[in-house]
């Protein structure tokens, strides 16, 4: 593995933690299966629950409200505890819940539900992966280790949505039940990441830790201090909107344009395979021209693709054009989420601050999962047929164009900060 590796241009330290690196991107991808699965079999998933659009995004602003709470103590967690252990017990605690989620449960119970896989997958667990990448690679290697972290989730998730699809078709058997098929999709879900949990504690092994380096809210306060975790925090926040609301290009498919569920499923799980170009490819070129060209080019071609989709007629001739620009937009989004997180190397946060880093970006950067779900139902329920989903792809298209915005305070906060050092040096 390392040779192979080296051979496509990592470096040492990369190298040999490549296995690693791959090891953390499958926990992070199929972690997420439970708790967002409902929007790969949007529809089915009303029916078989019996709720309305609106229901079902409370669901999303839960696990946002319970996340928002979770990051900054859970980056604290990640930067103080056992890499190990948070990833062991975040993705059993996570299939567990799987399994509570057969029972037939009330309402409150689904949404109590929610607020568990809130904590379970959000707390400690996704500080603790972007510290683990940014440690096993090495400065300059930021975006092809992220690049290859986010590119191994895909595919993580793109294997893992591929079986819920075929375990789905299987349980629903030949009359077409859809509780039977979404019964026997929650059971594959559930026993693929207690698996992945076990898999966690037996390859990954923990971090020597000294007493010096345990991080306080001392190390809070200084990280509020940068400008660098602000900005980052509101580029994350721009992208994670599209996070929230690229599901629904989904049910716009199967309600609108006369696509079956099976084959909305089918085509939300294929999708994941595309993001190893988005996430590898870009990872390769941001090290070379720098995260901010990289990111812009993605915000703006994003924008241009979700506003031509709003000019396809609804008509089935449209689809084969509708997916077109479904995966060219989704490549550039990998694009964009891998990058993210190379720009703390770039912005020179601490490597100690990491976990806290990445959670106090995600405080910032994952607000929209408070109010996107919620907001998009809203839209649905009060808006007829097409006019809902027009609304959330101009919404889109209005937070991507900010995004890029923060994208150039970026650059231009690299160059005042390169100047700077320019002028001290010379001082010097």
């Amino acid at each position: 593995m390392n040779k192979i590796a080296q051979k496509i241009g990592l470096n040492e330290k990369l190298s040999k933690n490549f296995f690693a690196i791959i090891v953390v991107a499958f926990g992070g991808a199929i972690i997420y299966g439970l708790p967002y699965f409902r929007y790969d079999y949007y529809d089915a998933y009303l029916e078989v629950y019996n709720l309305t659009d609106s229901q079902a995004g409370v669901f999303g602003s839960i696990l946002g409200v319970f996340g928002m709470i979770s990051y900054l103590f859970g980056g604290i967690v990640a930067d103080r505890f056992s890499t190990r252990t948070i990833l062991t017990v975040s993705l059993i605690g996570t299939g567990l819940g799987g399994f509570v989620h057969l029972l037939p449960l009330s309402y409150p119970a689904l949404i109590a539900l929610y607020a568990f896989w809130g904590i379970s997958s959000l707390f400690a667990f996704w500080p603790c992966c972007v510290k683990a990448v940014r440690i096993l690679s090495g400065s300059g290697e930021q975006g092809k280790a992220f690049g290859f972290f986010e590119g191994g989730r895909g595919v993580g998730a793109a294997l893992m949505a591929s079986g819920a699809v075929l375990a789905f078709k299987i349980g629903a058997g030949s009359a077409s039940d859809s509780v039977a098929g979404m019964k026997a999709a929650i059971i594959f879900y559930s026993v693929l990441t207690i698996l992945m949990g076990i898999l966690a504690f037996i390859f990954v092994k923990d971090e020597k830790m000294e007493k010096s380096d345990r991080v306080t809210f001392k190390g809070i306060g200084e990280l509020l201090k940068m400008p660098a975790v602000w900005i980052i925090g509101m580029v994350t926040f721009c992208n994670y909107v599209f996070t929230q609301m690229y599901y629904y290009f989904t049910p716009y498919m199967t309600e609108l344009m006369g696509v079956s569920v099976a084959a909305g499923a089918l085509l939300a799980s294929s999708r994941r395979w595309f993001s190893l170009f988005g996430n590898v490819g870009g990872g390769f070129i941001t090290d070379k021209v720098g995260t901010g060209r990289m990111l812009l080019i993605s915000f703006l071609a994003m924008s241009i693709g979700i506003a031509a989709m709003l000019f396809l007629p609804l008509d089935p001739k449209s689809t084969i054009p509708f997916i077109v620009l479904y995966i060219i937009i989704y490549i550039f989004y990998n694009v964009n989420y891998a990058m993210t997180w190379a720009m703390m190397d770039e912005g020179a946060i601490p490597e100690r601050l990491s976990g806290s880093a990445a959670g106090v970006i995600s405080t910032i950067g994952y607000l929209p999962e408070i109010f996107c779900s919620l907001l998009a139902g809203n839209w649905l329920g009060s808006h007829e047929g097409v006019e809902g989903y027009r609304i959330i792809f101009i919404f889109l298209i209005a937070m991507l164009l900010i995004g890029a915005v923060f994208v150039v305070i970026w650059m231009k906060y690299l160059k005042k900060k390169n100047n700077q050092r320019v002028i001290e040096s010379k001082e010097v």
